[in-house]
């Protein structure tokens, strides 16, 4: 039995639809070129003009030498990436040191000197006006009129890329951005879009929020293939959300700044369309994650949103203001002050060259050896530490027993009570000490007592507190050998992670990628990551075998039912006003071996008739239904775009491009040209339903 039907009128649906819009384009970096302009010819020449004629004259001659500026082209370059901006300032002459993407207090001043001669503000932001600027120099421009409050270059330098001083700032621009104000967000839902800016690079991204379960070591699947703008969970530190939204954030030309800093609050200032639903983000001190601190009072008049916070309630160091959203599906980046500091000053200087040194993979207290069967493991330990929290002590002189509590080092110097002794792949906590002799805790943390030789390794953890650990978060990432990828969520160092295999299909594991995430630093928008991907590295030693799980076989589509009948049915070239809604039957779809978690319809936007639109791509979240019938709900049609589920774009034909079905594992992506799409393996098959393409709906 089949429902037919693709138009039901004015009848009320629940409001669990998602939507997105898919309309950010990739972007990929560019190399700036060689020139043989040298830095200092540059300047000279921008220091006076294009032609700098100097006369000598004699009695009997005059020589005239006249400096020529060749153009060059920048206007293709991309100055997202860090590394050109970088580039780009060293080639003119203003000394941003080592091309390493890393913004750090030499390339911030670099950037200022620049802004001062464009007559940009100079406050070291990378921002849509100094990018602007970039694109369009030539090597050839003379000094600008200097920056002030009052020019119109301060409406210009909208969203930036670095902090600022922390002094007191008052905002003097009275100009006004419209900003939507839809609500596009299901904060109850588990999937959908989460706004963010990224934390290595301060640029705006979308991170997709899916399956987590954080308890298996195969409970977040690490998704191939998103759209252009997405990034998989984690890759931008630990969330600390509420939107998830509907669609992939773009950047606001609106901004937000802190203002008015007092001994006991600060505010800040959104000038954009006067909303009171703004949540405003922050990096706090020791952490990279990104998460919300709520007002003690929000008000708003003629295109501003005025924010009060109680800094009491704040612990002491440098907090970073990143952005503010109000569920429009665009990201306010706060700009001018943005670094405060709560409390009394503190030290918080964070090393740009931290990477991964251990990683502790352990099952009843023993490192897992390559190749371990873990079947229904629920025991596993997982935890890591850095570099740059060790210091190296000397080798050990006496060979140390498996059983030892009391162990021979070099000298008295090696440690003291409560610090932690890191030998072979063992922890010991120090209890206590006399002269050579320290009493220590074996197999700390859970790890595995060894015994180790004369002239082995010591490293020492002096401290473990939270300003000490040098990775407030890090993930892993797994793969099996038939394709699947799991992340793995791993906090701060030396935080231990208990996990279980129970959600693991059959296969062989072995961990391919660790990234780290530093602190932030005062003084800096970004914090220090590091990437592991060498399977060679040591570290990476740590294969595990599943073989009585489950064996993963994808949802399948099928087209008709057992009399022939067509079971896939949706809207045939329907016209769709105010009130209607929209129902797709996809009684086609078959679960084998994983439950589905929700699905995606992803629909081709085309103009209808002369309405010199442009083509699109739209996309809606639903929950899985026992049925699998989606319904979409039109209740109201404007002219312009949308991101809310409800309110749908006139002017197009709407044609069905997709069926995205997301479980435990992966996702299966079902075209309307009968081609099926595996992300876990990135391989492709076919369908039977070869009408898909027939589901069309049109908004005049």
């Amino acid at each position: 039995m089949h429902i037919k039907f693709s138009i039901i009128k004015k009848l009320f649906i629940p409001a669990f639809l998602l939507l997105f819009i898919q309309c950010s384009q990739p972007s990929s970096d560019i190399n700036l070129l060689e020139t043989d302009i040298t830095p200092s010819t540059i300047k000279e020449s921008l220091e006076t003009s294009q032609s700098s004629v100097l006369e000598n004259t004699t009695s009997t001659s005059t020589t005239t030498t006249v400096y020529v500026c060749s153009p060059e082209d920048n206007s293709s370059i991309n100055f997202n990436n860090l590394k050109n901006v970088q580039n780009f300032l060293n080639r003119y002459g203003y000394n941003a040191g080592e091309e390493d993407g890393y913004l750090g207090n030499q390339t911030i001043s670099a950037i200022k000197d620049f802004q001062n001669f464009a007559g940009l503000k100079p406050d070291g932001d990378v921002g849509p006006a100094t990018k602007k600027v970039m694109n369009n120099w030539t090597g050839c421009e003379s000094k600008a009129t200097p920056y002030t409050e009052n020019n119109d270059n301060k409406a210009n330098e909208t969203p930036a890329d670095s902090t600022t001083t922390s002094t007191t700032s008052t905002t003097t621009s009275s100009t006004t951005t419209t900003i939507p104000t839809q609500n596009v967000s299901n904060r109850n839902a588990s999937y959908g879009y989460q706004p963010s800016v990224l934390i290595s690079t301060n640029q705006i991204t979308t991170v997709f929020k899916g399956i987590e379960d954080t308890t298996s070591i195969c409970g977040v699947p690490y998704l191939n293939n998103l759209d252009n703008g997405a990034i998989n969970m984690y890759q931008n530190g630990l969330l600390k959300y509420e939107t998830v939204g509907n669609s992939i954030f773009t950047e606001s030309s609106s901004t937000a700044e802190i203002v008015n800093v007092t001994s006991n609050s600060f505010t800040i200032n959104v000038l954009g369309n006067g909303d009171k639903n703004f949540k405003f983000y922050f990096i706090k001190p020791f952490e990279s994650d990104v998460s919300i601190i709520s007002p003690n009072s929000i008000s708003t008049s003629s295109g501003k949103t005025t924010a009060v916070f109680d800094k009491s309630s704040l612990e002491q160091g440098y907090w970073f203001f990143s952005f503010a959203e109000n569920n429009s599906g665009q990201i306010v980046k706060s700009v001018g002050l943005r670094e405060i500091l709560i409390g009394d000053e503190i030290t918080q200087i964070q090393a740009s060259n931290n990477e991964i040194d251990t990683i502790f993979f352990l099952k009843d207290n023993q490192n897992i050896s390559k190749g371990l069967n873990l079947n229904s493991a629920d025991n596993i330990d997982l935890f890591y530490t850095t570099k740059n929290l060790y210091d190296t002590r000397e080798n050990t002189t006496n060979d140390i027993s498996e059983s030892a509590n009391t162990i021979t080092l070099k000298n008295d110097s090696q440690a003291t009570s409560g610090q932690i002794l890191h030998i072979g792949r063992e922890l010991m906590l120090v209890t206590s000490k006399n002269g050579s002799n320290y009493t220590v805790e074996r197999g700390y943390l859970g790890t595995q007592k060894q015994r180790h030789a004369t002239g082995s390794q010591v490293k020492l953890i002096k401290n473990s507190s939270k300003q000490s650990i040098q990775s407030s978060f890090a993930y892993a990432v797994i793969r099996s050998e038939s394709g699947f990828r799991y992340q793995i969520p791993l906090g701060s160092e030396l935080l231990k992670n208990r996990l279980t295999t129970n959600k693991c299909p059959n296969g062989l594991y072995s961990f391919e990628e660790i990234t780290i995430f530093s602190w932030r630093p005062q003084g800096s928008s970004v914090v220090y990551t590091s990437t592991v991907l060498d399977k060679n590295n040591p570290i990476f030693d740590k294969q595990f075998l599943i073989n009585n799980s489950y064996n993963y076989l994808p949802p399948t589509l099928t087209s008709t039912d057992s009399d022939g009948s067509f079971i896939n049915n949706g809207p045939n070239n329907t016209s769709v006003s105010d009130g209607d809604r929209v129902v797709f039957d996809f009684s086609g779809v078959n679960i084998r071996s994983s439950s589905l978690k929700f699905a995606e319809l992803k629909f081709t936007m085309n103009p209808l008739n002369s309405s010199g639109k442009i083509s699109k791509i739209r996309s809606l979240f639903f929950e899985i239904t026992e049925d699998y019938i989606f319904e979409i709900k039109v209740d109201k049609i404007i002219s312009s775009n949308s991101a809310n589920s409800n309110i749908w774009e006139s002017g197009y034909k709407y044609i069905f491009d997709s069926l995205i079905l997301y479980d435990d594992v992966s996702k299966t992506t079902f075209k309307n040209n009968q081609e099926v799409i595996y992300d876990y393996t990135s391989s492709k098959s076919t369908h039977s339903a070869y009408y898909l393409d027939q589901f069309i709906f049109n908004i005049p």
